[in-house]
């Protein structure tokens, strides 16, 4: 029989000849359609900008990658504050997310997510190396009479310590976390609880992660993931690149200028204000932004990166693994200067071309990647950041 006659002959040897150049190319990566070389990986790899929202494929070079922002979050969920280097540990930066609010008869960890307000509680760090506890964590609560502020230790004394309240069981999606009540340093007079508890109109502790570990879950990648954190929503860090702010900032005055009964329109949007506004990269919560790539969410195809100073040697620059996506929630949608929640801005304009990225929440939009430190270090503004290793198009 003339094999050039039957369709399915073709459609059979076309099928097999696909699968074979995924499986046997085993230095390939598949994306979006496109085979991949990375057989030689570093910052300056061609890689493709390609994904559902633009709907085409354009080959970009990726350039060199620096550390343009490091965001520390001593609060979980109150401002985060901007700094020009920071240590860290396998847990995450330090300090991050160290201190949580609960309420007092569940027990449950609270969010902006719940009390948008929250983001305007200002925590910042102020370490003194002759201090028997480091320093003082000094918090800013923002009252309609005027700003209140009190400081608790940053590593209390095991004296001090003595004197706190543990609660065994701290609430946070679906996890018992240990944590300390904090008291506050004098002259403060009212406990850090209860000047929470008026502002937020709910009883409230303060608390500081207690000595327990706290194991992350595993991750489609990493179903095996030995890594622990504190009071962060999974993982010790998040990633994130400005190139994909940038395109969440197009994606949203594209949104905001489409008219009545025209395809994309985004429910509850206030598209005056976003035809001229800006979204701000803090409302996403990043610790580590990074730019240079030269595309949008470059991110989301990176495994294993090394990060380290502009005139260190590269084999001592320290790796971090991205061992998921951040499938995001409402949160982002709470204004950081206002503490006020957008009815649509960003979440509704990211499910319009960022689901379907992340295979564990494909119906959940992406921004940014969960990362996980190999070991201690400090990592600066102005690093750079070397992919050395790319992820895979299932994770």
């Amino acid at each position: 029989m003339d094999s050039t006659a039957n369709p399915s002959i073709w459609l059979l040897t076309a099928v097999a000849l696909l699968f074979s150049a995924v499986f046997v190319v085993k230095s390939k990566y598949w994306l979006f359609g496109t085979i991949l070389s990375v057989s030689t990986l570093d910052t300056e790899d061609v890689v493709p900008d390609s994904y559902a929202f633009r709907q085409q494929e354009v080959a970009a070079k990726i350039g060199k990658v620096y550390v343009t922002k490091i965001l520390v979050h001593p609060i979980k969920s109150c401002r985060g504050t901007a700094v020009s280097e920071c240590r860290y540990t396998p847990i995450g930066l330090e300090n991050d997310r160290k201190w949580c609010i609960i309420e007092t008869n569940t027990h449950n960890v609270v969010t902006a997510r719940e009390v948008p307000k929250m983001v305007l509680v200002h925590p910042q760090l102020q370490y003194d190396a002759h201090s028997p506890y480091g320093g003082n964590l000094v918090i800013s609560v923002p009252f309609d009479s005027g700003t209140v502020e009190f400081c608790v230790p940053i590593n209390p004394t095991p004296e001090m310590l003595s004197d706190w309240p543990i609660v065994e069981d701290c609430h946070m999606w679906g996890a018992k976390i240990d944590g300390y009540v904090c008291q506050a340093l004098p002259p403060s007079s009212a406990s850090p609880s209860e000047i929470l508890s008026e502002y937020m109109g709910r009883h409230v502790f303060l608390i500081m992660k207690g000595p327990t570990l706290r194991p992350c879950p595993p991750s489609l990648a990493f179903p095996g993931l030995k890594a622990n954190t504190d009071f962060q929503d999974g993982y010790p860090l998040l990633f994130a690149s400005e190139e994909s702010l940038e395109e969440v900032d197009k994606a949203i005055r594209k949104a905001a200028h489409v008219g009545p009964g025209e395809p994309g329109k985004v429910g509850a949007m206030d598209q005056e204000r976003w035809k001229r506004g800006k979204i701000e990269m803090e409302r996403f919560r990043p610790n580590i932004v990074v730019k240079g790539a030269g595309i949008p969410f470059a991110e989301d195809m990176w495994q294993t990166v090394a990060i380290g100073p502009t005139d260190g040697q590269p084999k001592e620059w320290k790796t971090f693994t991205l061992v998921s996506k951040c499938a995001r929630c409402l949160l982002p949608n709470v204004d950081t200067k206002s503490g006020v929640r957008d009815a649509a801005v960003p979440y509704k304009v990211l499910m319009k071309f960022r689901t379907g990225v992340d295979p564990a929440n494909l119906t959940k939009p992406c921004f940014g990647c969960n990362g996980v430190p190999a070991g201690d270090g400090v990592i600066r503004v102005g690093d750079i950041v070397a992919v050395k290793e790319w992820a895979s198009a299932d994770y």
